[in-house]
């Protein structure tokens, strides 16, 4: 089960991707371009600040000193001569009044002299000579008395005039004698650097204004860098943060399929010893020295074709390291007779002569000596019987066998008994270590699944 695949432990499921790290890439890429150029554009703001230089006040505050200095003369001169600035304020003050009034009456009357008014008073009678309708009549008569009316105040407004000027005269007249030289030029003077503050204060507005604009650009280039740096520690820390939780899921899915595996092997365990302690039982319950028994009669009809007339010649031939082919049917399964080879070699004169049969000479003389294959000594040793070297050996070792046959079928309930209850016995221990261990295996983890 690879990591792309859903691991299903419980009901509950939760879904792993594993973060794409080219895109990761690609994202941290465009962010950190992002950034290279505020920090570009914030160079260049910081430069242009550098350049406006802080304000410089030393000037515009000389300027202001010098000016109070020169208020601060005209006013000493003027309480010198504070009776006659008592006059000029008051003629001040009545030239502006007259001024007032004469500028509401002519608002309100379109006639600045009397001769005008006469001149539309004539125009109006000769519209009525001329000859106009009652109701128009009526309205240019009604016309002619009110400029009748006025011409008195038009009058009056000549007057006016005539003492706005005279007090005008007499205004300038003290004036002259209160602007001598001095006051005159601190007057000049105050002009002359008042014009100066003003041109540097408004210079300094116009250069604070563009040093607020570009504080105002930092500010935002300063916002726009750290909620740039914002996203990029969150990028990080979510990329992070889905790897964890990726190789998480994808090591808790390897443990889960380790313990799947582990449940699995101990499962497959508990079946195999479970059917081979069935099989044990069942061997067990099968009747004890079954095959010793079936092996003493098996060596005892072997051994017994050695004393029989027909066996007699295949103790002969055995004696001649041979065995008759018929007695090897009445050999145990297995057994094997080894047989003379029927042609032997001979050196002669330096010549190979090939014979056939019972070579030329003496014939040789019988033996007693009797050979068995090493399967059928290990079959005496099971039945725990001397094994006989010798054919005259065999009566004797035939009622040998016949002695450990009859101890084995005595033997044998009570020993296929024993082994039955020691089966027994290590089944009920298999199934309380069973027990035991399903008692204490571990819950099963909550379901993840993982995505590639």
């Amino acid at each position: 089960m690879t990591v792309s695949e859903t691991i299903a432990v419980s009901s509950t499921k939760k879904h792993f991707k594993k973060p794409d790290e080219a895109a990761q890439t690609v994202r941290l890429e465009e962010l950190n371009k992002k950034l290279d150029t505020l920090k570009k554009q914030q160079d260049t703001v910081k430069a242009k600040i550098e350049k406006l230089g802080k304000s410089d006040n030393t000037r515009r505050e000389e300027l202001k000193q010098e000016l109070d200095q020169i208020r601060d003369k005209q006013s000493e001169i003027k309480q010198g001569k504070k009776s006659v600035y008592d006059q000029l304020d008051a003629l001040n003050d009545s030239i502006k009044k007259k001024v007032g009034n004469v500028k509401n009456f002519q608002s309100k009357v379109p006639f600045k002299s009397t001769a005008e008014v006469d001149e539309r008073i004539r125009e109006l009678e000769i519209q009525i000579e001329r000859g106009v309708r009652l109701v128009e009549e009526k309205k240019i008569l009604q016309e002619i008395s009110t400029l009748k009316r006025g011409r008195l105040q038009v009058e009056g407004l000549g007057e006016q005039q005539e003492a706005i000027e005279r007090e005008r005269h007499f205004y300038n007249e003290l004036r002259k004698n209160v602007d001598d030289g001095e006051n005159k030029r601190l007057s000049d003077k105050y002009e002359l650097l008042n014009a100066e503050l003003k041109t540097l204060i408004v210079d300094g507005a116009k250069q604070r204004e563009e040093r607020n604009k570009l504080y105002d650009e930092r500010t935002r280039i300063k916002l726009a860098l750290d909620e740039t740096y914002d996203t990029l520690r969150a990028c990080r820390s979510e990329h992070r943060i889905a790897k964890d939780d990726y190789y998480n899921a994808a090591r808790e899915a390897h443990e889960k399929r380790k313990e799947t595996e582990r449940v699995e092997k101990i499962k497959y365990e508990a079946e195999k010893r479970e059917a081979d302690a069935r099989q044990e039982l069942e061997l067990a319950s099968l009747p004890a020295f079954e095959r010793e028994i079936v092996l003493c009669d098996t060596l005892s009809a072997f051994l017994q074709g050695f004393i029989s007339k027909s066996g007699q010649d295949a103790v002969n031939a055995t004696s001649s390291v041979t065995t008759d082919e018929a007695n090897s049917k009445n050999a145990p399964q297995g057994f094997v007779i080894k047989k003379k080879e029927e042609d032997e070699v001979y050196f002669m004169g330096g010549k190979n002569k090939k014979r056939s049969g019972t070579p030329k000479g003496p014939k040789e003389k019988k033996s007693d000596i009797l050979k068995l294959p090493l399967a059928t000594m290990e079959d005496f040793f099971e039945v725990k019987v001397t094994v006989p070297s010798k054919i005259s050996e065999v009566p004797a070792t035939i009622e040998k066998l016949k002695e450990r046959k009859l101890a084995y079928v005595a033997e044998q309930p009570k020993a296929t008994e024993k082994n039955r209850k020691k089966a027994e016995e290590k089944i009920a221990a298999m199934a309380t270590e069973e027990v035991v261990a399903a008692a204490t295996e571990t819950p099963a983890a909550e379901t993840v699944v993982v995505a590639a």
